[in-house]
């Protein structure tokens, strides 16, 4: 694998921080309950496809949904479904990580 030099790494991972924000700022805009919007009752972020590893998290979510993002996206990727881009995966499934919608 080639090496990445610092400074791109460093603009990469600020950009796609900034995307993780902007799913913040897009779940407080959309949510029509205030439980979501100002409670903060949520969690999104970018994930690896293949291993489900954090990449970019939302900074605004709660610990207890932000923390098991990556566990849940292990146990989607673990249903050996076909992943192709632009795809978007929702869970509610309490026994796999995500407690509810």
């Amino acid at each position: 694998m080639n090496a990445i030099d610092p400074v791109t790494l460093v603009v990469v991972q600020n950009g796609l921080q900034r995307v993780a924000s902007e799913m913040d700022l897009t779940f407080e805009r959309a949510a029509f309950s205030p439980v979501i919007s100002e409670g903060f009752d949520r969690s999104d972020g970018i994930y690896h496809r293949d291993t489900g590893d954090v990449i970019a998290q939302g900074e605004l979510g709660l610990p207890i949904f932000v923390g098991v993002m990556q566990f849940t996206t292990r146990a989607v990727i673990a249903q050996k479904r076909e992943v192709v881009d632009g795809d978007v995966f929702l869970v509610n499934d309490p026994y796999c990580g995500g407690t509810h919608l």
